[in-house]
């Protein structure tokens, strides 16, 4: 399929694979009974994905999206823009469902005027016996109808609910293809994330509640009406409370907008930090930085629990006043008919008691529905705002016909600042964001903070030339040529191919023009990978054609790595090219551009990345051969392939300082002064050391691997953990312990029985008074009001214990998860764990546990105790014989539940594994979006992310109709015995009117209670669920080795190493990644190691770091077996230099001394020998690094992490392909001070170049993990015999040939 002329609106699924939902019969759509199959299988099986129906195709995620889209960009920018784009695009359904909510609310308010006239039969001495089997009748029927318009209404707004989700979520993916994070830092990737994850799943319950909200009023006003027809002018009284109520309602409703906001930033801020630590947690872990990390996620996870815990106090003090507002309206309205002079009379009475009682559950929901809306609107206000911020500024760049050059540039002036004066500060000529929101944590913080900030200048019209990145440039790239751009780090290379993408922002009064003819293809300095098989990382949504798809692999050099790895092409890569070496993913880069077959290639930098010899092939075969037609646009350090150019440009301070042929530049004395370094390093010969060609020759080695490992075929993604069928007893003793255990619940016990008391003191003192004649009425209606006061203050106790108690078990449970994360292994569970799992549990998970699951206890307890209630006074009204269907009642509910609930438990659990894969690509989409960009790959992208979110959008539309049928069915079985009941108490029993009157009023609710106590176990079993989830991240197996503490003092002093037949595999069911080795590293010595891709070179540095733990034999430092010491001791005593640097977002300082152990001095000294001393006076060490190092070159990013190296003095120092991207003059002075900084150290290096490891006393040659030779540097290099002297003849070979 060509998914790229697709169009989004094609069809995502064939329609042989759609199981129409949509030829129900009328009685089955009237009985949602079209959810039988699906509640019938979950009896006999674990439900899975294929069991559920297909979505119908105007259901289908890229149809809604389209379906908003339209209306939204209809629309003008206004503050509530994004709200009435919902309101118009399904308008219909909004139409719909009011109507249904009309008829629920219609038969809802005949319930009361029956019931006077049932009360005034009764008190007339049953005369009219025609007109009472009227009533009753009535009183059913409107019943009936009642149930199913609601199951209707709930189903039709539900659904709506999630369409606007999900309609919100593909428009934020469709947005975010059009937005740059690196110019416009308004929003960071971050945030986005959040808002598709949490401020976007806000209106999967909001637009249920919205109908609670729209209902409410209505209901008021029909009980203002039938209260004036009941009583006549002593209603007014009521009527001033509830506009008094209605007041400060709204006064409470702005606070809580207010704290919401609050609540969402730091839940921003906690999600962006969690984010970082779990993409970064190897360097973490090698640096022993877990407590530093724990405590900053856990200061900011103590901010959002503050600003929850003011949120939740203010929804405690709403919830008082939703409870006691009705009764405070029925007590100014009775004290007015007392006032007045009036008796009650048990009809009107229980007539407004009705009426309230009808108001009651929906205003029992109003405070989560208030919430819900606040909530939502904040968040939609957060969603719109990023709807509306600037895209990319591509207006400039022209596509013309038929001209003879492929790029040009005139006038180009480029910068990476948002001029945005609140939001963004410039120091020179360098991008540098200071958050005005930042939390500080300490004293000092806040005094760095402050002076930095006054430091900072605005940036303004004057000085805007200060900001700009590339200044002047004037370029034309001819067709079908080399062009190559050379230059030290920073001086702007990366940035004019980020100019020629449209990445950059410009000024329009600089009519600057950028013209390009032909389609483009782009390889980023940082290899995107995607979390998907080698051959459709390569393919990228074009057609496949074996024929080009082969020479594709020739050229990029991929052919021997795919008889390595264990599929082949077909091998599944781990999110971000976890199980990719740094060479692999640059050339799987370089493959998927030379596969799309474009008429411009934007190359920056992939020679670097490669091995030497692979670098010649590259430049020869590849660039020179198969692509010499094609205009090709390089990046790169390695001067001694200018001779291949066409046209170089030498580009400093982003500025083109020379340009010309390469025999006319290299006259130029900028060029001759950092071509005379690298001149010397040739001379010292760089060469490829990954892939040698004599190892890669021995097929048999290769294939024996393979053949044995295709059996096992180790996973490297585990699959979700998922649990089946009903939730263990073990969950729920878990969540009471976590949940304060008896102490806890004892309290809520006392709290809820003091409500029932006050409830059913309430009710009979009530149904007692109106039966009174000339009595003190304000006696008595002083008792109700205490009654009613009663019943307000325990509901703020119940939902205060309850909020507070929940923050305390969810923040234990984040704890757990965290300190369980941090402890987990490196290469067993994190390579294996998509980063997006992960988030998926710390954000939507934990959301559900801070704001949610507490609702179902809430929920619960209020419900079962109105039950309680309400059966004593449906027992007491009539006859104890009406226990039996009572009873049968209640355990026909719980069968229904329990057939129920096992269905929706595996939805629930369906629902939230299909949410993993959303955010994983969602997350990984962003992370690659200007190579999508560039390849014009959005509408792949956009119809992947449709596809995954249609397969959670059918599990959860199946939960909607399910949980709908449940209640439907609920009140259906209810309604028998309301009949039985109301039928005795009328035709067949003698009591008094008042007493009938409580049990037509109290009674008749029996079916709200139990549906009430069902749904709210079902909400929190739902819940449960999610603490289920959490619950197992809790329990993640720690690293082997945490369990060891002992230490030793002053250890190790000389640096040697030994291995002694020492054997090492990475997971169980794998062959050895280092199979006996023997071998013994003397002190201060330095120690190059060569092999091929999957040699085992880098196991060595894991085997050190006790990343992995030997399985046999013993690895020993200075004498002492490493396996018994403490894990922190052991990677604290070494320093790692990674291939990928490590940035964080935060300052200089914070990046190179986290735990703040060394002076300003020594930290400006490191920067000093990392020649960082451009960077130190442009920014000083309090200035600000953005998220992921974004606005430093490739350059000093791994410049800042050497600089950080020298800072840790250890002993022993591993160095990992540290120098790939580094220009050739400043890697000159790097290997010059890594010498120096290190003399005492021993130091092993892995590296792409000969010249990183010629200085070096021995060479290690490994393979198989195998030690296959060991000796000094220079013997080895006069041994015709060795394996290295092949390697390093095989290099020369190479260089001579360029």
């Amino acid at each position: 399929m060509n998914l790229q002329s697709s169009n989004l609106t094609d069809s995502l699924l064939s329609e042989s694979q759609i199981q129409s939902k949509g030829k129900q019969t009328l009685f089955q759509k009237i009985t949602l009974s079209y959810c039988w199959p699906t509640l019938k299988l979950s009896t006999i099986k674990a439900l899975e994905f294929d069991d559920i129906s297909d979505l119908d195709f105007n259901q289908r995620s890229h149809i809604v999206h389209e379906k908003f889209i339209q209306v939204f960009r209809s629309l003008p920018q206004s503050k509530y823009s994004l709200i009435k784009a919902l309101i118009r695009c399904f308008k219909i359904e909004i139409i719909i469902t009011f109507v249904y909510l009309l008829i629920t609310l219609s038969t809802q308010v005949i319930q009361p005027v029956m019931i006077k006239y049932l009360l005034d039969y009764v008190d007339s001495d049953r005369q009219d016996l025609q007109n009472a089997i009227i009533y009753v009748s009535v009183i059913s029927i409107s019943k009936l109808i009642n149930i199913l318009a609601s199951a209707q209404s709930r189903l039709i707004i539900r659904s709506v609910g999630y369409e606007a989700q999900t309609a919100i979520s593909v428009e934020l993916l469709n947005k975010s293809l059009r937005v740059s994070f690196l110019s416009n830092q308004q929003h960071t990737s971050g945030e986005v994330i959040n808002l598709m994850q949490v401020d976007a799943g806000k209106l999967q319950l909001t637009t249920y509640y919205l109908g609670v909200a729209l209902l409410v009023p209505i209901q008021v006003g029909f009980s203002i009406y039938l209260m004036f027809s009941f009583i006549g002018i002593s209603f007014l009284s009521g009527f001033g409370v509830i506009i008094i109520s209605g007041i400060l309602n709204s006064l409470l409703g702005k606070l809580l907008i207010k704290q919401q906001n609050s609540v969402m930033k730091s839940k921003d801020v906690r999600t962006k930090c969690a984010n970082q630590i779990f993409s970064q947690i190897k360097f973490i872990k090698i640096n022993v930085l877990e407590e530093y990390f724990k405590e900053k996620l856990f200061k900011l996870r103590n901010i959002e629990l503050r600003n929850l815990k003011l949120r939740y106090i203010s929804q405690a003090v709403l919830i008082f006043s939703v409870w006691l507002c009705p009764q405070l309206i029925l007590c100014a309205t009775f004290g007015t008919i007392v006032w007045l002079g009036n008796d009650l009379s048990p009809s009107s009475t229980f007539a407004i008691i009705g009426l309230f009682q009808m108001l009651q559950d929906p205003l029992n929901q109003l405070p989560m529905a208030i919430n819900e809306l606040l909530s939502t609107n904040v968040s939609l206000q957060r969603i719109q705002k990023y709807f509306y911020t600037s895209e990319l500024k591509d207006d400039i760049i022209k596509h013309p016909y038929e001209v003879d050059y492929a790029v040009q540039i005139k006038n180009g002036n480029f910068y990476w600042v948002v001029k945005q004066s609140d939001q963004l500060v410039v120091n020179t000529d360098q991008k540098q964001i200071i958050d005005k929101t930042k939390i500080v944590d300490s004293d000092q913080e806040k005094t760095q903070a402050a002076d930095s900030e006054e430091k900072t200048k605005i940036v303004d019209q004057d000085k805007q030339k200060n900001s700009y990145v590339l200044n002047n440039i004037d370029i034309t790239i001819p067709n079908g040529k080399l062009i190559m751009f050379i230059g030290d780090v920073g001086s702007g290379k990366s940035s004019l191919i980020q100019s020629i993408i449209g990445e950059m922002l410009y000024d329009k009064e600089n009519q600057i023009e950028i013209s390009v003819y032909g389609r483009l293809a782009y390889v980023s300095q940082k290899a995107w990978i995607q979390n998907a098989t080698v051959k459709d990382n390569i393919i990228f949504g074009n057609y496949y054609d074996e024929q080009k798809y082969n020479l594709v692999l020739k050229y990029a050099c991929l052919k021997e790595d795919l008889k390595i790895l264990i599929n082949g092409d077909a091998t599944m890569i781990g999110e971000k090219g976890i199980n990719l070496s740094g060479g692999q993913k640059a050339r799987i880069s370089l493959a998927r551009a030379i596969y799309s077959d474009a008429d411009i290639f934007l190359l920056d930098d992939p020679i670097s990345a490669v091995d030497a010899h692979v670098g010649n092939s590259i430049m020869c075969d590849c660039l020179n051969g198969y692509l010499k037609r094609k205009t090709i646009i390089l990046i790169t350090h390695a001067l001694n392939n200018c001779k291949f150019a066409d046209y170089i440009y030498l580009m400093d301070n982003g500025q083109i300082i020379e340009q010309g042929k390469f025999n006319e530049i290299r006259e130029s004395q900028q060029f001759k002064k950092i071509y005379e370094k690298f001149h010397k390093q040739t001379e010292e010969e760089e060469a490829e050391i990954e892939q040698p060609l004599e190892l890669m020759k021995k097929q048999s080695l290769i294939k024996e691997q393979s053949t044995s490992q295709n059996q096992e075929e180790d996973k490297l993604i585990m699959d979700e953990d998922r649990s089946r069928g009903s939730i263990p007893f073990e969950t729920y003793r878990k969540y009471y312990h976590y949940n304060g255990g008896h102490l806890f619940f004892l309290l809520l016990l006392l709290i809820q029985l003091s409500w029932l008391g006050c409830y059913i003191g309430n009710s009979f003192w009530i149904a007692h008074w109106s039966e009174q004649d000339n009595v003190d009425g304000g006696f008595y209606l002083e008792i109700y009001f205490y009654f009613s006061l009663g019943q307000g203050l325990f509901a703020f106790f119940r939902v205060l214990i309850i909020v507070l108690q929940n923050m305390a078990s969810a923040n234990k449970i984040h704890t757990k998860m965290i300190n369980a994360l941090m402890k987990a292994p490196l290469c067993q569970y994190f390579e294996r764990v998509p980063l997006g799992r992960i988030l998926n549990r710390l954000t939507k998970d934990q959301n559900v546990l801070d704001s949610e699951i507490f609702w179902g206890i809430s929920w619960t307890s209020i419900s079962f105790s109105g039950l309680v209630s309400n059966i004593i006074i449906l027992i007491y009204t009539t006859t104890y014989y009406i226990t039996i269907p009572i009873v049968l009642y209640i355990i026909g509910c719980l069968l229904i539940q329990r057939f129920y609930m096992s269905t929706t438990r595996e939805l629930q659990r369906l629902e939230s594994i299909s949410k993993s894969p959303i955010l994983s690509y969602f997350q990984e989409s962003i992370q690659g979006l200007s190579i999508i960009r560039v390849f014009e790959k959005q509408q792949v992208f956009l119809q992947k992310h449709c596809t995954n979110l249609d397969l959670n959008r059918k599990i959860f539309l199946e939960q909607i109709v399910t949980n709908c049928w449940f209640i439907m069915v609920l009140g259906l079985m209810s309604l028998v015995v309301n009949i039985s009941a109301t039928t005795y108490c009328i035709f067949f029993s003698d009591i008094a009117p008042s007493l009938a009157g409580l049990l037509l009023t109290y009674g008749s609710m029996l079916d709200m209670n139990v549906s009430g106590v069902i749904q709210a176990l079902g909400i929190f079993e739902t819940g449960l669920v999610s603490f289920e989830r959490c619950l197992n991240f809790t329990e993640v197996e720690p690293e082997s080795g945490l369990s060891i503490q002992t230490e030793i003092n002053n250890w190790p002093q000389q640096g040697e190493i030994e291995y002694d037949d020492y054997s090492v595999r990475y997971r169980e069911g794998l062959k050895p990644a280092l199979n006996s080795l023997t071998l013994q590293i003397q002190p201060k010595s330095k120690i190059g190691v060569v092999g091929r891709t999957g040699a085992g070179k880098s196991t060595i540095t894991l085997t050190l770091l006790r990343i992995l733990e030997g399985f046999s034999g013993k690895l020993l430092i200075d004498g002492v077996d490493i396996s018994q010491l403490s894990l922190s001791q052991v990677r604290q005593s070494i320093t790692m230099i990674m291939q990928d640097a490590t940035i964080f977002d935060g300052t200089l300082r914070q990046n190179i001394d986290p735990l703040q152990r060394c002076s300003d001095e020594e930290i400006i000294n490191s920067l000093k020998q990392c020649c960082l001393d451009n960077l130190l006076w442009k920014r000083g060490l309090d200035s600000e690094i953005s998220e992921g190092g974004e606005n430093l070159s490739s350059g000093e990013r791994q410049l800042i992490c050497i600089a950080r190296a020298i800072l840790k003095k250890t002993k022993i120092v591993l160095i990992d392909e540290a120098t790939a991207n580094i220009d050739i003059d400043t890697e000159h002075i790097i290997q010059e001070t890594i010498q120096k900084a290190f003399q005492e150290c021993t130091v092993i290096t892995i590296a792409h170049r000969i010249n990183t490891i010629l200085h070096c006393d021995k060479i290690l040659v490994i393979d198989q993990g195998k030690l296959v030779e060991f000796g000094n540097t220079n013997d080895l290099l006069q041994n015709k015999q060795s394996k290295f002297y092949d390697i390093y003849q095989e290099a020369l070979n190479n260089q001579r040939k360029k």
